[in-house]
């Protein structure tokens, strides 16, 4: 019995010698592993001309295809024409949900971030506006503040979302002859009676869309891109600095899919506050909650691959990773990737499977790869580069 106890203390003392080896291995790997600063430039250079500045470019023309479907509409109300509008706003939603991992710069700075997306949406307050037809009330001028209550006012009745609620009703593009349901606050139906107010609400809006996407453009086209490529002055003082905001921006959406688009009508739903929950759900009337967030994890994965259709570039973060640490960059593609799939894995449509297991499980892969992001990717990234 003594000798195995010996045996098994020599066997214990070689593993923990060849522990200790490969630890220091690892940590000489770790010191080989100092990236230059100026590594990072073709990376910011490929995230900005072929992620940020496309994609915005694909929001700017999808956003006009959309106002000509609402223009079409006008000029000749038909159930095709409010399939037109549904079908135009669901593809000029992708590219804005695809870019939800860079809301920094002009978006942030100017206001456009609410001008578009702000949710929940108001319905009482766009009752209120199709009746009134107060348009004027849509829209604010001067300096951008977000505790302006005027502001934050007119940035309730407009946007993506008072589009959708115009255009949508259960998933399904509206129709000329519309119904009352109980679901929708207020009980606003397209009918004679507005008929033209409905018209012009849907143009306004759409038109306030174009001048967004417009202005968001052109503002990283006029300089807003160079400054970020150059990083030589204000909040970008090197390429790290860069690569510091293209990571904070994938933590920030990563945990904002989670904790709150899946999370918050999930913890109200378990609280009981069932009616609260199905509000708190984005995209509700059109169904695409699903797509909505899985989008928002696919702009990470666009951040952190250097393109947008899944393909991972030689001038990416990931390529960069990959070769000092490809263990680290595996867990992060992973995680990407597991994110994805188990949103895409509850069942559609989420308004009516907010406390699903699969919901659940979706809440935790963001979190997941929240914190790989934030606690792996961007330390060792700092710790590594001169």
């Amino acid at each position: 019995m003594k000798k195995n106890v010996f045996l098994m203390g020599l066997a214990l003392l070689g593993l923990t010698a060849f522990t200790a080896c490969s630890d220091d291995d690892d940590d000489k790997k770790t010191a080989d592993a100092v990236i230059e600063d100026t590594e990072y430039d073709a990376i910011i250079n490929q995230y900005v001309d072929e992620v940020v500045m496309p994609t915005y470019a694909d929001l700017k023309e999808k956003n006009i295809a959309l106002y000509n479907a609402v223009l079409a509409f006008g000029n000749n109300p038909s159930n095709d024409g409010f399939q037109a509008i549904c079908d135009a706003w669901l593809k000029a939603r992708e590219p804005w949900e695809s870019s939800e991992a860079f809301l920094f710069g002009p978006v942030a700075d100017y206001g456009l971030d609410p001008n578009m997306d702000s949710w929940p949406l108001d319905q009482v307050a766009i009752v209120q506006m199709l009746e009134s037809q107060k348009w004027n009330e849509m829209e604010w001028t001067g300096e951008y503040n977000e505790d302006d209550e005027a502001i934050a006012s007119a940035q309730n009745v407009r946007g993506f979302h008072t589009l959708e609620f115009l255009a949508f009703r259960d998933g399904k593009a509206r129709t000329l002859n519309d119904v009352a349901a109980d679901n929708e606050a207020a009980n606003a139906v397209y009918n004679d009676n507005n008929r033209t107010a409905w018209a012009q609400y849907m143009r306004n809006t759409a038109q306030l869309l174009v001048d967004d996407v417009t202005t968001l453009y052109d503002a990283w086209e006029g300089g807003y891109a160079n400054t970020f490529k150059k990083h030589n002055g204000g909040d970008f003082t090197s390429g790290l600095s860069c690569i510091e905001q293209l990571i904070d921006g994938c933590i920030e959406i990563a945990g904002e899919v989670g904790e709150a688009k899946i999370g918050e009508p999930y913890d109200l739903y378990k609280a009981g506050k069932i009616t609260e929950a199905l509000y708190a759900v984005e995209s509700w009337y059109s169904w695409h909650s699903r797509d909505d967030y899985t989008n928002n994890i696919y702009s990470i994965r666009n951040a952190y691959y250097g393109t947008r259709d899944g393909q991972i570039s030689p001038n990416s973060l990931s390529t960069l990773v990959k070769k000092y640490n490809p263990e680290l960059d595996e867990k992060v593609k992973e995680a990407i990737k597991e994110a994805a799939d188990a949103i895409q894995a509850i069942p559609q449509p989420f308004r009516n499977n907010i406390n699903s297991k699969e919901a659940a499980t979706a809440m935790d892969e963001c979190a997941a790869l929240s914190d790989i992001l934030e606690n792996q990717l961007k330390p060792w990234l700092q710790n590594n580069t001169k």
